[in-house]
């Protein structure tokens, strides 16, 4: 795709927040067949101290929700399920994440040199992983 085209695809576009502070950032953009109206894409919730401790106080209990649990919670802080839900997901992916576990496949494919969403190289310890993983 050439960049002239990216950017005629995606039209940015600031808007100052109701409340002093950082702006909303919001992203125009068509439904990627060419046509159609543009579509903006929800800006980031901003979670107020009360409901971010209560999110903690929960994801500390259990990190996975269930339906009535994130029902429940939405009703309690006044977020919808999937902003409660979002929130989890994203908890549960930031300390996998800072735990630097690696997926077996995806060691594996990296010894192939087939994958590496990573912006450093793999250590030693990695390398050994995944070829020990392509032996099997």
């Amino acid at each position: 795709m050439s960049l002239d085209r990216h950017i005629d695809r995606y039209e940015l576009t600031l808007e100052p927040s109701r409340v002093s502070g950082p702006r909303t950032r919001r992203v125009k953009r068509t439904d990627g067949r060419g046509g159609g109206t543009p579509e903006e894409k929800r800006p980031r919730t901003a979670f107020s101290g009360e409901q971010l401790a209560r999110l903690k106080r929960e994801f500390a209990e259990n990190r996975y929700l269930t339906e009535r649990r994130r029902q429940q919670l939405s009703r309690d802080l006044g977020l919808n399920e999937a902003q409660i839900k979002i929130w989890f997901q994203n908890k549960r992916a930031k300390i996998k994440k800072a735990s630097g576990q690696k997926n077996p496949l995806a060691l594996q494919l990296m010894a192939q040199g087939l994958y590496n969403h990573s912006t450093v190289p793999l250590t030693k310890e990695e390398e050994e992983q995944a070829a020990e993983l392509q032996a099997k």
